[in-house]
């Protein structure tokens, strides 16, 4: 909420002059609003109802210059993002049948686990899902700075630690662990060779989630909370 104050601050500055500027506050204001909802969501409907509010507000968002760039990074982040939908779709459309064995229960957990794993993957921009989050940098600047300090790009660690006790058992753990060691280390490699500063702070940003990742997969959920906020903070 802090975060989300400042930022909206700092777009009636930065922004005061555009002529769409009514249109980009409502987009935002709806962007934000998906991003609480899904945080405090309680039931399935309201979370696939949010989750995908967050993919199609982020799209407009990327989009509001209407140039080339922001077009194939709006093109990019949506893209990916509804491939998230779609094994959150699926996930949710499996758990239904979760009270019919109609598979092994162990085999239909981990079928389950790892369909969350990718949703969480793609939202989060892990490894291999990662090039929407530096295209994603084409908006506006306060957008920008709202992605990559605690909406989107949190949505999937968030939806993680919600189905902790589903994610978080023998075998998938350590896939959690690698992939976020991966996204570490890919993203630090390409920020050296990125001459653009934005894609820059969107490479440092994509090395946390990382983090946040790695500590996930250590079992230590708590931790890796702990860090999402320092990092949305600073």
């Amino acid at each position: 909420f802090l975060v989300t104050f400042s930022v909206l601050i700092f777009s009636t500055y930065y922004l005061n002059s555009e002529l769409n500027f009514n249109y980009y506050y409502f987009v935002l204001l709806i962007f934000v609003g998906s991003m609480f909802s899904l945080n405090f969501s309680n039931s399935i409907f309201t979370m696939l109802l949010s989750w995908d509010l967050l993919g199609i507000s982020s799209f407009f968002l990327v989009l509001f210059y209407n140039n080339w760039d922001s077009c194939s990074g709006a093109m990019n982040t949506a893209l990916t993002n509804r491939l998230g939908d779609y094994f959150m779709f699926v996930f949710f459309g499996l758990s239904v049948f979760s009270g019919y064995y109609f598979l092994s229960f162990s085999m239909f957990s981990s079928y389950m686990s790892l369909l969350l794993l990718l949703t969480a993957f793609t939202k989060s921009a892990q490894f291999p899902f990662s090039s929407w989050l530096p295209k994603a940098m084409s908006a506006p600047t306060p957008v920008s700075s709202l992605v990559h300090s605690s909406t989107l790009v949190t949505a999937g660690l968030i939806l993680l630690m919600n189905f902790n006790n589903l994610v978080l058992q023998k075998s998938f753990i350590s896939f959690v662990l690698i992939i976020g060691l991966f996204t570490m280390f890919f993203s630090s490699l390409a920020s050296l060779v990125e001459e653009d500063l934005k894609k820059v702070v969107a490479l440092s940003t994509l090395s946390q989630m990382g983090f946040s990742m790695v500590t996930l997969g250590l079992g230590l959920s708590f931790i890796s909370f702990i860090h999402l906020v320092s990092h949305a903070l600073f």
